[in-house]
């Protein structure tokens, strides 16, 4: 790779993981919290024997795992970006993979997949109540990645979504270093 491709890679590697990080841990909180009440769904089965409780402190490290998946996300994407970022309305191209591969035809069987519907013990209407969250986290993914990729010199996109991705992870750290959850 040239110094001439390397600042655009590193570019993309940056905005899929600051967004990813973002929108994954906001529509966590709105789904999470306020409108599903994981902490009880968590606690209860079937989800129970499948979910860590939110107490955990695996679920508040659950954003640092984000800086691992960002980069893959990135790296996996990065070949095809121009199917979706060249084209006006590309970012639902790119939902359209999230929803179709990632949501609905995932290879092993998570809740909300044909595999989770077919070969899990979580009813289906548990199933399809909680798509919702990762249908809309993927499309808003898709829709800013699309936006801040077509306007990299708007510093206003940058410093919010920074800002919030610091915070974030700030968050984090602390709940991990005073959170006293359960391992």
């Amino acid at each position: 790779m040239s110094t001439d491709t390397v600042k655009p890679f590193l570019g993309f590697v940056l905005r899929v993981t600051v967004l990813h990080t973002v929108t994954y841990w906001l529509f966590g909180l709105v789904f999470g919290v306020f409108l599903f009440n994981y902490h009880y769904w968590f606690s209860v089965p079937p989800l129970s024997l499948y979910m860590k409780p939110t107490t955990s402190i695996w679920v508040a490290a659950g954003p640092l795992f984000q800086l691992i998946r960002g980069p893959i996300m990135a790296l996996v994407l990065y070949p095809f970006r121009n199917v979706f970022l060249d084209r006006k309305y590309g970012w639902i191209y790119l939902w359209g993979l999230f929803f179709g591969l990632a949501i609905l035809n995932c290879p092993g069987p998570a809740p909300g997949s044909i595999e989770g519907m077919v070969y899990t013990v979580i009813p289906v209407w548990l199933q399809i109540a909680f798509l919702p969250e990762t249908v809309l986290q993927t499309l808003v993914f898709s829709f800013l990645i699309h936006l801040w990729q077509n306007r990299p010199e708007n510093n206003k996109i940058l410093i919010l979504f920074l800002t919030l991705f610091i915070v974030i992870l700030a968050f984090s750290v602390l709940g991990v270093l005073f959170g006293g959850g359960t391992p």
